[in-house]
């Protein structure tokens, strides 16, 4: 790893705990998993600064602390410092931990920075939001599916409850049909009784005989009408008990679908609450919250 050394600038004579702080200080920056900046300080002065294995401040040795640049923060109060620096500052974001070198007895000598580049964790926050957005919009979708199975089951309801109401007076149609049938054999006979009665009137039943070859004529017809409506109503039944055993298929189809969906859901509630989660952990690392990372 190249790093700024100590030799291009003239220093003062530095306490052994800096002294110390920058030959590890390139040690420290390999050692950590993450891409990392590390700068050793005195009271006024940057003498050490390791580039990151991807991104440099671009602060040289001989650089003055200055406010805001955490580490002279450190100095001055005496106190480790946490600060998210965003992208724009140095080309890439960063959270920056500084914290005081002290000597035995406990006297400030110097500090030493580190600068954690955040490209990985936002890029985790970017995906962790963008996969909660997505669950997000399948739930609702899911949720839409469900109510429309659940509105077609209503309404497959409804049309066998209405079929059923139809076979009922397809059924009524068949016993006025039946009624209508008796009625005209009942009538054709009585024309044919009314027929032998008229030849043996001679001219007296000529009136009569033509009476009776309309009754005829009629039952005739009305037991032609009959059986095309016995027919008709035939036809329609067996069609409406087709209509009924598929509203039944339809029916127990739909109950599965919607069993289904209702577990999809409950799957997919849990991806979306994992999915929150992670992206609030992201979130927390990114901000430098480390409390909210349960």
């Amino acid at each position: 790893m190249a790093n700024d050394t100590v030799n291009e600038v003239i220093k003062p004579q530095l306490h052994p705990v800096v002294e110390t702080m920058i030959q590890l200080a390139p040690v420290l920056a390999e050692v950590f998993p993450d891409d990392v900046t590390i700068g050793v300080s005195d009271l006024t002065t940057l003498w050490l600064s390791v580039p990151g294995k991807t991104f440099s401040l671009g602060l040289q040795p001989g650089y003055r602390l200055t406010p805001g640049d955490g580490m002279y923060e450190v100095v001055d109060q005496g106190r480790p410092t946490r600060t998210f620096v965003p992208e724009s500052v140095f080309g890439v974001p960063m959270m920056a931990n500084s914290i005081p070198l002290c000597d035995e007895q406990g006297n400030i000598v110097g500090a030493m920075g580190v600068g954690i580049s955040m490209q990985r964790y936002n890029h985790l926050f970017e995906v962790a939001s963008a996969l909660s957005s997505a669950v997000e919009q399948i739930s609702a979708t899911v949720e839409e599916v469900a109510g429309s199975i659940n509105v077609l089951a209503d309404n497959m309801s409804d049309i066998s409850h209405q079929s059923d109401e139809v076979l009922k007076s397809m059924r009524d149609i068949r016993k006025i049909s039946d009624r209508v049938k008796d009625i005209s054999n009942n009538s054709r006979i009585l024309g044919l009784n009314a027929s032998i009665e008229a030849s043996r009137s001679n001219q007296i039943g000529k009136g009569f005989a033509v009476i009776a070859r309309e009754v005829r004529k009629l039952a005739d017809d009305a037991k032609r009408q009959t059986e095309i409506i016995s027919g008709t109503v035939d036809e329609v039944e067996r069609l409406l008990n087709r209509l009924a055993e598929s509203i039944v298929a339809v029916n127990r189809e739909t109950e599965s679908q919607s069993a289904a969906t209702q577990e999809l859901a409950s799957t997919i509630q849990e991806v979306s609450q994992s999915a929150v989660a992670l992206a609030k952990y992201a979130e927390s690392i990114v901000s430098g919250d480390g409390s909210q990372n349960e």
